[in-house]
């Protein structure tokens, strides 16, 4: 079901139900207040019937049906019964069918109270009344006609009131969830012009305060994000695309010439070792490739680690491929500080591994390695003395299979620190770089303590 029909049988729901409870309060108080105003007239009649019959003893004489002739107030089917203490019926102004089923309502009474009942469609009172020391029961009893015409009109009004409120509150909410969805419709309309060839359109984001436009707002972030994602994924491909096609050219061209003009095995040997070398940087790209992927897709298990054994690992392994490198390293923590932190070792070591490899490749000097903990953080910074980052490649060395133009000369595939920065985002960490071409470059990784 559209939103638009669902918020228009909500709302209809909703006013009809509120509409009907008014409707029925209204005719339900008019209703008490009907029988309460009847029954004040029957009781005045009754007490009028007790001054004019009783203390003026006109019990026996027909002062009562003459008087009645001449009331304009005379209510339908009045009837005024007396009855003595003794409950014998002493005067009455029509036949009286039901003498024992009034005789039956005086005792409900109490000498100082009234008592109200209804008979079939008469409505009837009883009040003591004294009178020379003897005790009198007064019945009136009557047909509000009038009254209950009223309450029928009044039913009828309040009836075709409803039925026209229903069809009007159906139009009204029509029109009121079409103009709440009328904002998500230019949003859904926006948004099919959206293609993967036009990332660069974005929604509008309305007034900037209501819901729909805090939605507006986060789809447009998305596709920020989205549109980043696309152009480093083109990005990605071509320079993949031409790392490894280059090698893979190479090896190709070396071997069909040797095929078709080397004649002996020194010239064979030669070729070989060329296409090698070749097949060589296919195979670190392809690994540093499958690496990243590694650390992009899928969840990864994460325990306590030390992060100086993961260091101490990593600058073992440095030195092994850099002999004769100085890295200098230094601690710095207090006696209650651990090294450790939630993460995982071998992923925490190749980060590691990374930022000392380029410190170490693009720097002839010295690297100074530092491990700093505090009571929530431990962080772990490498500094060289090598070329530097320029401002304009600064922006994009995280990118996959982005090199410096300073640094085309020296074997790599942009990938280290790209798998670097996944690797510490995966760990909830922060790494920062600060450099500055021909002095050097200094790399930072902050990672949150287990305490």
């Amino acid at each position: 079901m559209l939103i638009r029909n669902r918020l228009t049988i909500v709302f209809t729901l909703l006013a009809t139900a509120i509409q009907l409870t008014l409707s029925l309060l209204v005719w339900y108080f008019y209703s008490l207040y009907r029988r309460e105003e009847f029954y004040s007239r029957l009781e005045s009649k009754a007490r009028v019937a007790g001054r004019l019959l009783i203390s003026r003893r006109h019990l026996h004489d027909d002062f009562f049906k003459n008087m009645v002739r001449t009331d304009l107030l005379t209510i339908v089917e009045e009837q005024i019964s007396i009855y003595d203490q003794r409950h014998n019926l002493v005067f009455t102004n029509r036949t009286l069918k039901e003498s024992e089923y009034y005789k039956e309502k005086i005792p409900l009474l109490t000498t100082e109270s009234l008592f109200e009942f209804k008979s079939g469609h008469l409505e009837s009172i009883v009040i003591p009344y004294r009178h020379g020391g003897q005790l009198f029961y007064i019945f009136a009893s009557g047909y509000d006609r009038i009254g209950l015409a009223k309450l029928g009109t009044l039913q009828q009004i309040l009836l075709l009131a409803n039925l026209l409120g229903f069809a009007l509150i159906v139009l009204a909410g029509w029109y009121f969830s079409g103009g709440v969805l009328k904002p998500i419709a230019q949003i859904v309309d926006e948004v099919e012009q959206i293609t993967a060839r036009q990332l660069h359109k974005r929604v509008h984001e309305g007034n900037r305060r209501d819901e729909i436009a805090q939605l507006a707002m986060t789809f447009n972030q998305m596709l920020f994000r989205l549109e980043d994602a696309f152009v480093s994924q083109r990005s990605f491909v071509a320079h993949a695309s031409h790392e490894l096609r280059t090698p893979l050219t190479n090896t190709l061209g070396t071997l069909e010439t040797s095929l078709r003009y080397d004649q002996n095995p020194a010239d064979w040997r030669e070729s070989m070792e060329v296409a090698v070398e070749e097949l060589k940087k296919v195979i670190a790209l392809t690994n540093g490739l499958l690496g990243l992927a590694k650390v992009t897709d899928g969840p990864v298990a994460l325990t306590a680690v030390q992060v100086d054994d993961c260091l101490l690992n990593a600058i073992g392994h440095v030195q092994a491929k850099y002999p004769g490198r100085n890295l200098n390293l230094q601690f710095r923590m207090d006696e209650e500080d651990s090294f450790t932190v939630k993460g995982n070792a071998t992923l925490l070591m190749t980060a590691f591994l990374n930022v000392l490899d380029n410190a170490c490749k693009y720097s002839s000097e010295a690297v100074t390695v530092h491990l700093q903990v505090t009571k929530d953080q431990i962080t772990v910074t490498v500094a060289d003395q090598g070329r530097g980052i320029s401002e304009t490649d600064a922006a994009h060395i995280l990118d996959p299979l982005y090199r410096g133009g300073n640094v085309d000369d020296v074997p790599g595939y942009g990938i280290g620190l790209a798998v670097t920065q996944k690797i510490i985002d995966l760990h909830q960490g922060v790494l920062q770089i600060t450099s500055d071409v021909n002095r050097g470059t200094s790399v930072m990784i902050q990672l949150p303590g287990l305490g």
